[in-house]
């Protein structure tokens, strides 16, 4: 029936039925804040996307989503629009934090952080900790050390470069340590040319190998059949948490 002399209710929920009506009218702009939220909202998804990528092992997507993400950085900037200094992390603790890895929470951030920085897959560094020490911090086997197993030997030159102190046994040093090595294998010419699943067999061969023992011997099939083993193991204890 119709009500007479009664304008019909708002139904709940529409813009109207609020005090100050919020709705975007034409010719109107979107406030400031409200842009900085999504393009807050839009970067965490594409965090999310490369984390799956990670998990899938697709270099491809991950490629996409760093395309994204500068192309939104270029976006806000062309647009004038001030991201302000002190905004939310991108990257959600979600994204890096795994209870049941045995390792500190502070080393898995760590962790996370240099691989961000130096382009390294974060998976990839975990499942490669987890064959080499089993994430225990003081693991000492001869003159190699700690989280990623480096030799004692290269400890003067890493520490002068990277500018820590000389202490292989030390998580937070030898995870510096280790992620700048593995990178260093990155830009090898045996490697950087390759793609995909080629380039990280071939740069975790020359990781256990060396440079000199990879050009003698390959890949070391062995090696890599543990260390996806290891990597499996990973990648299941994210998906489970």
């Amino acid at each position: 029936k119709e009500l007479s002399g009664d304008k019909v209710p708002a139904k709940t929920g529409s813009p109207s039925a609020a005090s100050g009506d919020t709705a975007l009218k034409p010719g109107s702009t979107i406030p400031d804040e409200v842009k900085i939220s999504g393009y807050y909202a839009f970067l965490a998804a594409l965090s999310m996307l490369d984390r799956a990528a990670s998990i899938l092992r697709e270099p491809a997507i991950a490629a996409a989503a760093a395309g994204a993400a500068k192309a939104a950085d270029t976006a806000a900037a062309l647009s004038g629009l001030e991201i302000p200094e002190t905004a939310p992390d991108e990257d959600e603790e979600s994204l890096w934090y795994c209870p049941d890895i045995p390792m500190k929470k502070e080393h898995q951030k760590l962790l996370w952080e240099c691989c961000k920085e130096r382009g390294l897959d974060y998976i990839d560094m975990l499942a490669l900790i987890a064959l080499e020490s089993n994430f225990q911090e003081k693991c000492s086997n001869g003159k190699y050390k700690g989280y990623f197993q480096l030799s004692a030997d290269h400890g003067p030159s890493l520490s002068k470069q990277l500018n820590t102190k000389n202490d292989p046994l030390d998580g937070a040093i030898n995870i510096i340590w280790g992620t700048a090595f593995y990178s260093w294998i990155l830009v090898d010419a045996r490697v950087k040319d390759l793609e995909g699943k080629e380039k990280r067999d071939v740069a975790l061969s020359i990781y256990q190998r060396g440079p000199g023992g990879y050009d003698r011997y390959g890949k070391n099939e062995k090696y890599l059949e543990k260390y996806y083993q290891k990597r499996d193991m990973i990648v299941k204890l994210f998906e489970n948490r």
